[in-house]
């Protein structure tokens, strides 16, 4: 592919950077972006691999590493340089989440690991679930009594977090049998397999580069370039890692977050990352003050929460295209809670009528419990013909690669569609080790088609989720499971790939019998026809046309004395995910479990100071008749 001269390179697809952007993309230094709500991260990363990939910045064979927290942030930035910058050049691009990332690395170098430490070559991730904590039960058979008085749930975090207190080797002294429950949990001697936590393989990985100065450097010449995404909820394990792999290397790194979207202080979110990072890096810092997202109006409510992050406030510019009188929020003051469920069913329904929205344009956000807070709303949507979900359920589940890889199969055995075709051909050239140029590569097509005619047949005889799962095992088989694994690395040493299979054919299955078409059911499954709800913590990153944000209320943010901060950055990221309209509600009773059903907005009355202080915002009274 031809060199762009790098004086010569303009964004792709002809868009316009702002001038702080367009600096940050043709930065050849360590750089700290400082970056709101709609500023377009995203987009940024894109443009700016495209940049190092196009005029030959990130040299042949070298490649650009981009870390992000979520697998559906990882995978959006992928497909966004492919579109941008082309097939070819996008595989020298490689996205992936923290976990994956350092997990790649311990599944393909173990040996490199002191014997101490070393994992068994095939091991599962960790189970820490209200009926199974493999933590806790390794810590048990290595001789650990809990406090008298703790709760079960206190106890696991405890131990949890113990586990990967210390970097590795363990110090000798510990107060916990820290190092007996480690050698149980990496040789399965408690469990069928071994078990693993994330945040214990990314000690591995990080042990694993330092006590490997040869595979750290093999490490930095293979990735110039790095991008790290949400850098603000970066913790202190991941950072240790990120400075093992590049600390005082020539490898170039891009940090992007914003401090007002910090919402994992709680999961061990570093409050000072970014002055660290500028201090252990050199980095510089940019300023990005485009909002290309939310409407004017709605913007007008995001600054109301600048002081209160003791942040100064600066002036948010807002894409052309929109008006300034764009932009709806409303407050709604509920009687009860069966009373909001009608209002808000009536309320979507009024927007799916008039055809401005399609039900994924609508987001319904709960801070914590959505079996609590959503069941009688989700009672009234299926009253009334809408369909709705916790996509916190699916979200991560339909990011997987493995995942893509069968629905994309599945979908062009059912119909047309030309993205789906080459998203398969091309990982089957891969899997193959083809390129364009290959003569073979016709072939392969072919081989491919008969395939995809086969599976055509076989799927109009499914007759129950057996049938299913076995289609799904000829899809496997097609493309190979050793060959899958050492595509995508992140199933490399486990057993991943059977258990998502297995969930794939449940879901669909579950959708094949409501919609009676495997075609509808898969667009039910990838969530087109459907409402999504989801916590606060799962939004980050998206954005939808309209917000509803269900229960604003003492309850639902029970700790906010404790974690001001926090819980003030968590309603931040839940009214700045809105791009034209923003609905909060309150209701005066809600049962809600362990707590009282007479509900109370003392402890977040700053919120509703902020709300009205907007101007924006139109509060909306509703009476029981």
């Amino acid at each position: 592919m031809k060199i762009i001269d790098k004086n010569r390179w303009e964004p792709a697809d002809g868009l316009m950077l702002e001038p702080a952007a367009l600096q940050v993309v043709k930065s050849e230094d360590n750089a700290l972006i400082i970056a709101g709500p709609g500023a377009g991260k995203t987009e940024l990363l894109a443009q700016r691999a495209c940049y190092l990939l196009e005029t030959s910045t990130c040299k042949v064979p070298r490649k650009i590493l981009a870390i992000s927290f979520k697998r559906d942030a990882a995978k959006n930035l992928a497909e966004r340089v492919e579109k941008r910058c082309g097939t070819e050049l996008s595989k020298r691009f490689q996205s992936m989440t923290y976990d994956a990332f350092a997990k790649s690395l311990v599944d393909r170098f173990y040996l490199g690991i002191h014997e101490d430490y070393r994992p068994d070559s095939v091991y599962d991730i960790a189970v820490a679930d209200r009926t199974q904590n493999d933590i806790r039960t390794a810590y048990e058979h290595a001789g650990f009594i809990p406090p008298a008085g703790m709760r079960p749930g206190d106890i696991n975090n405890l131990l949890e977090k113990e586990i990967v207190r210390h970097s590795l080797p363990l110090p000798l002294d510990n107060k916990y049998p820290t190092r007996a429950a480690w050698s149980l949990l990496l040789k399965g001697e408690v469990t069928s397999t071994a078990r693993l936590s994330f945040a214990m393989i990314t000690r591995l990985a990080t042990y694993l580069l330092v006590s490997n100065p040869q595979l750290r450097k093999a490490l930095q010449l293979t990735y110039s370039h790095v991008f790290l995404d949400e850098f603000q909820d970066t913790t202190n394990i991941q950072y240790e890692f990120v400075k093992a792999c590049f600390h005082n290397s020539n490898s170039v790194l891009t940090a992007v977050g914003d401090g007002k979207q910090r919402i994992m202080v709680w999961a061990g979110a570093m409050r000072e990352i970014f002055p660290t990072f500028q201090s252990d890096f050199g980095a510089t810092t940019y300023r990005l003050v485009m909002n290309h997202r939310s409407a004017p109006r709605l913007i007008e409510i995001q600054k109301m929460f600048f002081s209160r992050f003791n942040e100064q406030p600066i002036s948010i510019q807002t894409n052309p295209k929109w008006q300034a009188s764009d932009g709806r929020a409303y407050l709604h003051l509920f009687e009860n809670h069966i009373q909001e469920a009608q209002a808000i069913g009536g309320i979507v329904q009024s927007y799916l009528a008039d055809g401005s929205h399609k039900p994924n344009d609508i987001c319904i956000l709960v801070k914590q419990k959505i079996d609590v807070y959503c069941s009688e709303m989700i009672t009234e949507f299926n009253k009334i013909g809408i369909q709705a979900r916790n996509e916190g359920v699916y979200q991560d589940f339909l990011k997987e690669d493995f995942i893509s890889l069968c629905i994309h199969t599945m979908i062009i055995a059912i119909r047309r569609n030309a993205g789906s075709w080459t998203y398969c051909r091309n990982i089957f050239l891969d899997l193959k080790n083809m390129d364009e140029t290959s003569s073979k590569i016709h072939e392969s097509q072919r081989e491919l088609s008969d395939f995809i005619k086969k599976l055509k047949s076989d799927l109009r005889s499914i007759s129950n989720e057996n049938d299913l799962g076995n289609i799904l095992k000829e899809i496997c088989d097609f493309y190979s499971i050793d060959a899958l694994k050492a595509y995508f690395p992140q199933y490399l040493r486990s057993n991943y790939i059977e258990k998502l299979r297995l969930q794939l054919a449940k879901y669909l299955w579950e959708e094949y019998i409501k919609a009676g078409s495997l075609d509808i059911a898969i667009d039910n499954l990838l969530g087109k026809n459907t409402v999504p709800i989801m916590t606060i913590h799962k939004s980050k990153g998206l954005e939808y046309k309209t917000i509803i944000f269900l229960g604003l209320e003492d309850a639902a943010f029970y700790k906010f004395a404790d974690q001001r901060e926090e819980h003030t950055a968590t309603f931040f990221v839940a009214l700045s995910r809105a791009k034209n309209n923003l609905h909060f509600t309150f209701s005066k009773v809600r049962p809600i479990g362990l707590y009282r059903d007479d509900q109370d907005r003392k402890i977040i009355m700053d919120f509703y100071h902020a709300l009205r202080d907007s101007g924006v915002v139109e509060p909306v009274v509703h009476t029981i008749m």
